[in-house]
């Protein structure tokens, strides 16, 4: 059994092997393949899944940052956020991670990659860069989830250890300042499994040059009750899991955890 709390902290990232169900990935695909085809506007190709094509279709009809956007909130709205995070494995890894009373970003971005995807776009193709940067904070962790992730699509490049090195110097999203020495190596992950990363975690986008698309959801989890750092408080975040005391608490209804505060006789 991997410890991913020590895994974490020796490498500044981890990875949790076959946590979500082949079903539930399956169901996610569809429905980005449907919204795909509804942006498209297409009307001849209702059931045709081609993500790849539908992706397209879509770029004739919107910028990939609003497609992004849009199948993001698609995502949330049917609640297939929300099934990802009750997937027995990963909450029970989450938990042994950040404790149970447990809370996801909102605010996250599906990230799709293509190889019509400029190489020019710095907003698309990350330069090695630490989500800290964007205003995540250090008491939070960064899921990068593969939803769709053939062979030879790519993931993305780590530098090990670079947690450790605390807020690196930046300057037009990539760093200006590195250690002469490093040790760098490319995320080996399939569909099914999460990478985990510390918000100071330097990583980069790898280039997906395949004929097929790569999409994943990178999103930022924390515990609800740490100190929220950097921009964790301008952020939206939704409840997955309380603990016991968490739920006492809403019961007894206040601070002071008063008894008998109702009456079923009156």
């Amino acid at each position: 059994m991997i410890d991913h709390s020590k895994s974490l902290f020796n490498n500044g990232f981890t990875i949790i092997k076959s946590c979500i169900e082949k079903k539930l990935l399956k169901k996610i695909k569809l429905q980005i393949n449907k919204k795909l085809i509804e942006i498209s506007e297409s009307k001849n190709n209702k059931k045709f899944f081609n993500l790849e094509g539908n992706f397209k279709k879509a770029l004739t009809k919107k910028s990939q940052f609003d497609i992004q956007k849009i199948l993001s909130k698609n995502l949330l709205d049917l609640n297939l956020i929300d099934q990802v995070f009750k997937s027995t494995k990963l909450l029970e890894e989450l938990i042994q991670l950040l404790g149970p009373d447990l809370e996801y970003m909102l605010d996250y971005e599906m990230a799709i990659n293509s190889k019509n995807t400029s190489s020019k776009d710095t907003y698309l193709i990350k330069k090695y860069h630490q989500e800290f940067w964007s205003g995540m904070g250090i008491e939070s962790l960064q899921l990068w989830i593969p939803i769709n992730l053939p062979k030879n699509t790519g993931t993305m490049e780590i530098i090990k250890n670079s947690d450790k090195w605390g807020h690196i110097p930046h300057r037009n999203r990539e760093p200006v300042n590195l250690p002469k020495k490093y040790e760098k190596t490319e995320l080996k992950i399939a569909e099914g499994s999460v990478a985990i990363l510390s918000a100071l975690t330097l990583h980069k986008t790898i280039k997906n040059n395949s004929n097929n698309i790569r999409i994943a959801l990178p999103i930022t989890v924390r515990n609800s009750y740490y100190p929220k750092t950097n921009n964790s408080d301008i952020f939206n975040f939704k409840k997955i899991k309380q603990s016991y005391f968490t739920k006492l608490r809403k019961v007894l209804g206040n601070s002071h955890y008063s008894p008998f505060r109702t009456s079923k006789d009156n």
